[in-house]
């Protein structure tokens, strides 16, 4: 029997595809749920590292951080639209994108019944930061996407999904 689900995202389509089928399996076991967001930090590309780390003056011409990041496609950089105009560094940009990730995640897991949320935002690597965070929230189930916003990477390395398959001593559900 399940006590508590864990479902890691990232916020692309297949992280929210996992956000809906682990937060409905909560909801019909009526059990918690752990959402769980590992920074993003080899998906942001050198330019947007870059802006991270230099505050730009509108004042001079520059653009603001908030205008660089919104400009950005959807699918590189999710919920860019929705950073503050303050972010001025990259852990504020990368706290921002975990901020809205969650936010939308946990939106989506109310939506399915589930009473019970608990947000984890963690830094490292994704595999053994989703792994570790099970084990210290007590879940014994991980749901987590097939492919998320590391295609490229995972085809060399092998996908975050697979590591955390590998890793985990709970139940792992992977879906595509």
């Amino acid at each position: 029997m399940v006590r508590k689900v864990l479902i890691a995202t990232d916020g692309s389509d297949t992280a929210m595809r996992a956000v809906d089928v682990g937060a409905d399996l909560a909801a019909k076991s009526g059990v918690p749920v752990v959402l769980v967001h590992v920074y993003l930090r080899d998906h942001l590309s050198e330019g947007l590292r870059h802006m991270a780390e230099v505050e730009y003056d509108a004042a001079e011409g520059g653009n603001r951080l908030f205008a660089a990041l919104s400009s950005l496609p959807h699918a590189r950089f999710p919920q860019a639209d929705l950073l503050p105009e303050h972010a001025t560094s990259e852990d504020r940009v990368l706290s921002a994108v975990a901020r809205s990730v969650l936010d939308a995640a946990e939106r989506a897991a109310h939506e399915h019944g589930v009473r019970d949320v608990e947000r984890v935002t963690d830094d490292g690597d994704p595999a053994r930061r989703i792994v570790e965070a099970a084990e210290e929230t007590g879940a014994d189930m991980i749901v987590t996407g097939a492919r998320g916003l590391s295609d490229l990477k995972s085809a060399v390395f092998g996908s975050v999904s697979h590591k955390v398959q590998h890793l985990s001593p709970v139940t792992v559900v992977t879906v595509r």
